[in-house]
């Protein structure tokens, strides 16, 4: 493990004097930050409001029946699962999409504590908090890290899982290839990350979806909405928070998540263009799951099927459901 630091270290201050020109080339903004990409969110009369975990959550929910909950990740919000909520919900199920912490209208963390053992906890006050005694867990990106987190600290509070688009932590191991594949875990580190965000109205979350969805051409809504939401006092820190938070992380608790390995009914979704995640690793992480196991590459998607093929991930994940 010392080693691998050591290499991560290395690799990270050679990759700090390339960012440098990189971000110039950019669009990097100097000075102040501008007072037009600091507003107050307003909250929306769909959203819902619950405590759990110590964090004020907000959340959409629709449909009634058995509890599903839908978590994000970046860079976006609760609102890019819409058109899965709407049809998973219409076919009996209640689902609620929460604002993951330090995303707003959901508070931030007072501890800055974004860390993946943190977010498991979430989903699992979360399930407590919405009355039930257990779910089935979604999650995208960063949401995908919080479910299989949850899986492995309470089990038997999860029915099935759903994890898109990031593989189990057995996938990821000690390679450090993986900062290759995925750079931003690394230039997310440099001291001015946030400006990197922030820069140029956010043109930083547009270049973001260019290279992680190289088919997808974003509708301006889907990107006015999280543009929105990182323009929140704290939010570009919210987010960021999660990959800081990876780095402060105890080396012991990512070997945990390695050796973890999840028993219930899992569907792992991955677009097969994805150009942040190499989908060897799925191959790499399936000996994690212990039980009933199903894998779907969507064709022509890149790192956001819920956004670039929502039909194909909900009629997936209503299929899934159905079986026992």
């Amino acid at each position: 493990m010392a080693k691998l630091l050591r290499w991560l270290w290395v690799t990270l201050l050679v990759f700090a004097g390339l960012t440098i020109a990189a971000t110039l080339w950019m669009g990097l903004e100097f000075g102040p930050r501008p007072p037009e990409t600091v507003k107050p969110l307003a909250v929306a009369s769909d959203v819902r409001f619950v405590e759990a975990n110590g964090i004020r959550f907000a959340y959409l929910e629709a449909g009634k029946g058995p509890l599903v909950l839908l978590f994000h990740g970046y860079p976006e919000t609760a609102r890019s699962w819409s058109d899965v909520q709407r049809k998973v919900a219409g076919a009996g199920y209640r689902v609620v999409a929460p604002f993951m912490r330090g995303y707003s209208p959901t508070s931030l963390a007072a501890d800055g504590d974004y860390g993946a053992a943190t977010l498991g906890r979430d989903v699992i006050g979360l399930i407590d908090a919405l009355g039930a005694d257990s779910a089935v867990v979604v999650g995208h990106d960063w949401g995908a890290l919080a479910v299989y987190s949850a899986v492995a600290q309470k089990p038997e509070k999860i029915s099935k899982l759903v994890a898109i688009a990031i593989p189990h932590a057995r996938g990821i191991g000690r390679d450090p290839k993986v900062f290759m594949e995925a750079p931003h875990f690394l230039y997310y580190q440099l001291p001015w990350a946030r400006r990197l965000v922030w820069s140029r109205d956010f043109a930083h979350i547009e270049r973001i979806y260019a290279h992680w969805a190289p088919t997808f051409d974003p509708p301006a809504d889907v990107l006015e909405d999280i543009k929105a939401t990182l323009r929140a006092p704290g939010a570009v820190d919210g987010a960021l928070g999660y990959y800081w938070s990876l780095f402060r992380a105890d080396p012991a608790e990512a070997e945990r998540a390695a050796r973890s390995s999840v028993s219930v009914p899992s569907l792992i979704i991955a677009g097969a263009a994805d150009g942040t995640v190499n989908n060897k690793r799925f191959d790499q992480a399936r000996p994690a799951f212990t039980g009933p196991y199903t894998f779907l590459a969507i064709e022509g998607a890149g790192h956001f099927p819920q956004l670039e093929a929502p039909d194909r991930v909900a009629d997936a994940i209503v299929a899934f459901l159905a079986t026992k």
